[in-house]
Parts: C-alpha cells; structure tokens; sequence
C-alpha cells in the first residue's frame, strides 16, 4: 500500500508540473512568441524554456530557480504567477540534489581556503628558519676572546730574588753562573714582563723628551723663517704691510691684482707681514684691535667708526 500512495503522490507531482508548463507554453503561444524569442528575453537557453513549458523542473536546479524562471516567465506573457507557484511543489529529490550540490561546493571552497592556509605557513616557517639560521651563522662566526689576568704567573718579587742569587763555590771561592733553563717558567715570563716595563718606560720618556723638543725647534724656525721676508728686498711697485693683533679680528686682504693674500681670523699677539703691489684693498672685522705699519710707517686707521667693519686701501688716500 505504502508503495501504491508514493507512486500515486509521484503521478500527482509530475501532472503538476505538466499542468504548470502546458499553462505556460499556451500563454506564449497566445501573445505570438516562439521558444527562442523567449529564450532571449528572459536571458535563458532555449532548452531550459522548453524543460519549463514541459514540466521538467527537476533539471532546472534547485526549487527555488524554478520559482524565480515561473515568475520571470509570468511578467512577461501577462499571465498571473500566484496559481502556478500555488500548485508547485518541488520533488524530493530535486531538493536534496540541490543540497548536495551546495553542500559540495561548500566543501570544495573549504579545501581550496585549507590548501592555500597550508601554503602560507609553509612559506612562514621557510622565512622564519632561514632567519634563524642566519643569525645562528652570525653568531658562531664572531670570534671568542679568551682573557688571562695579567698577574696569574707573577712571584712576589722577594722569593724572585732569594731564587736568583748567584752561589758561591766555598772550595774554590769562585762564583757559580746560574743554570736560568731550569727555573721555573713563571720566573722567566716574569723576567720578559719587567724588561718589557722596562722598555716601554724608556719609550714614554723619550717621547716627552722629543715631544719638549719639538715646540722649542719650532719657536727658533719661526723667526729665522720671518727674517729672510723682511730681509728681501722689495720688486719695483712692492710694498709692505705689517699687522699686529691686540685681540680677536677677521682680516681679509687682497693687491692691486685682485689676488687675495690674507683671509683669516688672527688671535691677540699673532703679527701678519704682506708683500704685494700697492694699493691692498683691507677689510677689518675689528680695526680697534689691529695696529698696521707700511714700508716701516705706522698708519692711523684710528678715524673709522668702532664696533664696524672697516673697509679702506692701503696706504691711505687722502
């Protein structure tokens, strides 16, 4: 019996489904419309029209494809939707096959995210391991500097000298030389350790010495490397310019030329000693400071203002 209701119920589904697409393809026909114009209206394959208008829903997909092409069908031929979707009932098997169809891809999609997480990590680990190894190969490479205290083999220096007094032969009288290849080898590296003292003390006192000398050797080259200018004499149109600097001043100093012979900050004491072709075109940060003499003949440069850059020629025009 139970065999008999589900063919019958199946018999009833699938007259149905005919009654719903014969409804169809009449209003179709009504409104002079082939299968392919249709088709292309409602943007489908002519086969999935005519699975339609034949009542083959359980090709068309899921249930709910089928409501949506019923619907799509209705609006354009005029026909009303409401009692085709009222008598539509979706076969059993239709439904579960569009579940599994999703459940499928559901599963297809969650392999492909797994396989591409997988990916990721493996090119993750690669990264951080070669980090790891290249610091590990930075680290072994740097060398190991190994310290000894400097007085692990120093003997006080009593017992040193107790050891190395020389014998005395009592029958003979004569001194005994001592046999130093069987002292111990801390005495002898305490041996090389204060003759080395010993030199570098040396070394140090005769660096200060040289480094004494030095100033003394340049402070007697100084003047006799002044004394050949003012000894020269001076070329046809020559002249020269004495500057002496009581304090900080800016000097610059160029010839009839135009060649600069002076551009310097002098300090209080130092002297400045110019040869050149007259007239010099002088520039003074402080003049106040600054007391100049040309051929031996003091000039007064006392008539600029103070606290000013003073620009004037040498020797003075009038």
């Amino acid at each position: 019996m139970s065999d008999t209701g589900e063919v019958a119920q199946q018999a009833e589904e699938e007259s149905a489904s005919i009654a719903i697409g014969k409804q169809l393809a009449g209003a179709r026909e009504q409104q002079g419309l082939s299968q392919e114009q249709l088709a292309r209206k409602l943007n489908l394959t002519v086969r999935k029209l005519d699975d339609l208008e034949h009542g083959r829903f359980a090709q068309l997909g899921a249930a709910i494809f089928v409501r949506g092409y019923i619907k799509a069908y209705c609006k354009v031929v005029a026909l009303d939707p409401a009692p085709l979707l009222a008598t539509f009932e979706p076969e059993p098997q239709a439904q579960e096959q569009a579940s599994m169809q999703s459940f499928s891809r559901r599963t297809e999609k969650e392999a492909h995210d797994n396989r591409l997480m997988l990916f990721s990590y493996l090119i993750l680990a690669i990264i951080i391991g070669s980090s790891l190894f290249w610091w590990w190969q930075d680290s072994s490479d740097e060398p190991v500097v190994e310290t000894t205290p400097l007085n692990a083999d120093i003997v006080p220096a009593p017992a040193l000298e107790s050891e190395l007094q020389t014998p005395v032969d009592e029958d003979s009288g004569s001194l005994q030389e001592p046999d130093l290849s069987q002292q111990p080898i801390s005495q002898q590296s305490v041996i090389e350790a204060r003759s080395e003292e010993t030199e570098v003390a040396e070394k140090a006192a005769s660096g200060r010495e040289v480094a004494q000398a030095e100033p003394a050797a340049a402070a007697e080259a100084e003047p006799q490397a002044k004394a050949p200018l003012a000894e020269a004499p001076l070329a046809e149109g020559e002249q020269r310019v004495v500057m002496r600097f009581s304090g900080e001043c800016w000097v610059e100093v160029h010839d009839a030329k135009g060649q600069r012979l002076a551009y310097d900050i002098k300090q209080a004491g130092q002297e400045l000693e110019l040869v050149g072709l007259a007239p010099f075109a002088v520039t003074l940060g402080k003049h106040d400071v600054v007391s100049i003499s040309v051929n031996g003949q003091a000039v007064d440069i006392s008539q600029f203002p103070k606290n000013r850059l003073a620009k004037f020629s040498l020797p003075l025009t009038e």
